[in-house]
């Protein structure tokens, strides 16, 4: 087995975004070195093939950081997600697994000296991704303790703590990545560029964010593109 393959027996599907906001929007593309370009968050949702069990790995990259995972959730039967996971590949594995889904062919035929992806993981687009990723873990976002920010009185996105630490995240690799920061936000979520000023800055107040100096480029939101 190429260390790039799926644990035997397995299924595992690689997609942009994290289960937090349902998988809307789309991270910014970032390089963690040698033109290896990965979402800045992704998730790697694993199902064991016997009993269906379901596992979602959260990833951030990052320039100069690499790839990280940040979370593992499972479904409310498993008790330990974590170590079912280790046990059965490495983070190591399940994390580059799931990037050489996503990276562009040209780099992941590079990265792997000459391995490719299958034809099924080839054909699958972004949109499809997030579709079958919203179907796998629809059985496990009831239970997680953050839900995704609920829809209020004229459509309006309620704000949880969880959120407001995601549009925190995006805002703070965009600027890492020398992009227009609350541009980004607004990409990310798809979502107007007024509506993500006020995200950003309902993160600041929650001390997610350092206080802009005034005179700075992030103090007028029009500077940012």
């Amino acid at each position: 087995m190429h260390p790039y393959d799926t644990p035997e027996g397995w299924d595992y599907l690689a997609v942009p975004g994290w289960p937090y906001d349902r998988f809307q929007g789309n991270p910014p593309i970032v390089d963690i070195g040698d033109n290896f370009k990965v979402p800045s968050h992704f998730t790697g949702i694993a199902t064991e093939k016997r009993s269906g069990m379901t596992i979602a790995l959260c990833f951030h990259a990052a320039p100069g950081r690499g790839m990280n995972l940040v979370a593992v959730m499972g479904a409310d039967e498993l008790t330990f997600p974590l170590e079912l996971a280790v046990k059965t590949g490495s983070v190591l594995k399940w994390k580059y697994v799931a990037a050489m889904q996503l990276v562009d062919d040209e780099a992941a035929v590079d990265a792997a000296g000459g391995w490719k992806r299958s034809e099924e993981q080839q054909a699958l687009t972004t949109a499809q991704r997030k579709e079958r990723a919203r179907e796998l873990l629809a059985p496990l976002l009831d239970q997680m303790p953050g839900p995704p920010p609920a829809q209020g009185p004229g459509g309006r996105r309620n704000l949880t703590p969880e959120h407001l630490a995601t549009v925190a995240e995006v805002y703070r690799t965009a600027h890492e990545q020398g992009q227009p920061p609350t541009k980004t936000v607004a990409d990310h979520f798809d979502i107007s560029h007024s509506t993500a000023a006020k995200w950003v800055g309902a993160a600041r107040k929650q001390g997610l964010l350092g206080q802009v100096r005034k005179g700075s480029r992030g103090s007028n939101e029009r500077d940012e593109g």
